[in-house]
């Protein structure tokens, strides 16, 4: 067996992040982990699964506090080789970046040494280049994935996007998220905290953050409040982008039809007792949420965004709507003018999830790994 390190830049909330830790806690490849701080939503997962190096601790000392914000300032300032020395540390056979952007810059760009290495993204490159503002240029990001012996892409919307703007198709792969629907399953089961609304019943969950779309929903519930729909809507998250949509929603009076909830570490109790789970992202890489919503047999509607369709698969698990304001009021229109769709949906969504194996997605992780 090789060693293996995977870099991962947080530990924290996001969908990357969840993943690895699930595909940590079923993988019986043991390998090490390095990222920036500790006591994170998923650092305790790792812990207990991993050999795992972080750069900086949570600390009530002020002496250490210096130091980390010492570190943090060094690890962006310094050259990605003496990164890669003085942080992550240690000899493997192969170095693996689990998310793009700043953990994929660190590997690629340090010296070639004697190992093989491997990017992981998690976005599309064409419709949410976000990790382009880490480098110089996107031609600098396309040199820097140039470094890695392969790149795996988590859906196959995601691979062309990658192809169509970096080439390198040669070493472009897809490898799909493990995703733990048994778990899922059973925490759904959990009583509520609180109650949903009234009418019907549609949740989201996500970071408040422009790419989730939470402001064109917003205004789509607006179109269809004046139009006199009785439905509910619950959104669970944090994130930055948070007071302007709770203004937002002031400003249109629509306290009493949109909800907002701190981030959920059970999100899954809500979603299966709604009627709709709604994605109104502007892009998505492959959407866990969704996964998890066509598990639980809660019909999705979502705007076409990467990796959708292969979620759905062959079946109707709900609506891919064009991606838009218009699209996304028509799809929500449409449930609302036909609620015994949701039950058709939901029937679909039986027959799909019988098509997700964690245990297969992760023997495919585990093959890949030892193949390179």
């Amino acid at each position: 067996m090789r060693s293996v390190l995977f870099f991962i830049e947080s530990l924290g909330q996001g969908g990357a992040e969840k993943v690895f830790s699930v595909f940590a806690g079923k993988s019986n490849i043991k390998f090490d982990v390095c990222t920036e701080t500790d006591g994170e939503m998923y650092t305790s997962v790792i812990n207990e699964n991993c050999k795992h190096r972080c750069w900086t601790h949570q600390t009530s000392s002020q002496l250490r506090a210096f130091l980390n914000k010492l570190i943090i300032k060094l690890s962006l300032i310094l050259p990605e080789s003496l990164v890669r020395i003085f942080f992550i540390r240690g000899r493997y056979d192969v170095e693996i970046a689990f998310c793009e952007g700043y953990a994929t810059k660190i590997i690629g760009n340090s010296h070639k040494r004697n190992c093989k290495k491997i990017a992981w993204v998690h976005t599309d490159v064409v419709n949410y280049p976000w990790s382009e503002a880490v480098y110089s240029s996107a031609e600098a990001e396309k040199s820097c994935y140039e470094n890695f012996d392969a790149i795996v892409c988590v859906s196959e919307t995601m691979k062309n996007a990658f192809i169509k703007k970096y080439g390198m198709a040669d070493k472009v792969h897809v490898l799909y998220n493990p995703i733990d629907f048994d778990d899922v399953i059973e925490k759904s089961n959990e009583p509520l905290d609180f109650e949903l609304g009234g009418g019907m019943k549609l949740v989201l969950a996500g970071s408040f953050k422009p790419v989730k779309g939470y402001d064109r929903l917003v205004k789509v519930c607006k179109r269809l409040s004046d139009r006199g729909y009785d439905f509910s809507v619950l959104i669970m998250g944090d994130g930055v982008d948070k007071p302007s949509i709770e203004a937002l929603i002031k400003e249109n009076n629509l306290e009493k039809t949109i909800r907002i909830q701190p981030f959920q570490e059970n999100p899954y109790k809500y979603i299966k007792n709604s009627d709709v789970f709604v994605c109104s992202s502007y892009a998505e890489g492959y959407s866990t949420a969704v996964s998890e919503a066509v598990a639980l047999n809660v019909p999705v509607i979502t705007t076409e965004c990467s990796g959708m369709r292969e979620i759905f698969g062959e079946n109707e698990c709900g609506i891919i709507c064009e991606n838009s304001e218009d699209g996304l009021y028509n799809a929500m229109k449409t449930v609302l003018d036909n609620p015994l769709l949701l039950k058709h949906f939901g029937e679909q969504e039986k027959i799909r999830a019988n098509d997700f194996s964690i245990e297969k997605r992760v023997k495919a992780i585990e093959n890949f790994i030892e193949g390179v």
